[in-house]
């Protein structure tokens, strides 16, 4: 019982702390954030709109939260071809840094 209980408080907990990402984080995320990685590598978030661009390359569209904390990319490129990115999104408290982690673990941090 007292499993339970234990595992009943920490989904609470954690559905919480993702509730406030998801209400709070909009405004947090706006802004240019800058790969720590690769320079060149960059995502603009304004509102629900997202550009991600690598040297000349350029490609844009919107983005959402889900509720296990990933981030869904919904792309297109100049062409026209579409893209869905997810990945498991986390940020500092200052929202200075942002770490990107795909289905495969490979991460990425990102600066603003």
């Amino acid at each position: 019982m007292k499993n339970i209980i234990c595992r009943f408080a920490l989904f609470i907990a954690t559905a919480a702390a993702l509730l406030a990402l998801l209400c709070s984080c909009g405004s947090e995320l706006d802004g240019t954030w800058r790969s720590c990685e690769d320079e060149d590598t960059r995502i603009k978030i304004s509102g629900e709109k997202v550009k991600i661009t690598y040297d000349d390359f350029r490609i844009d569209g919107t983005y959402e939260l889900d509720e296990e904390g990933n981030i869904i990319f919904h792309l297109t490129d100049k062409s026209g071809n579409k893209y869905k990115i997810e990945a498991k999104i986390s940020t500092d408290q200052k929202y200075k840094k942002m770490t990107l982690t795909n289905a495969k673990g490979d991460s990425e941090v990102f600066e603003k």
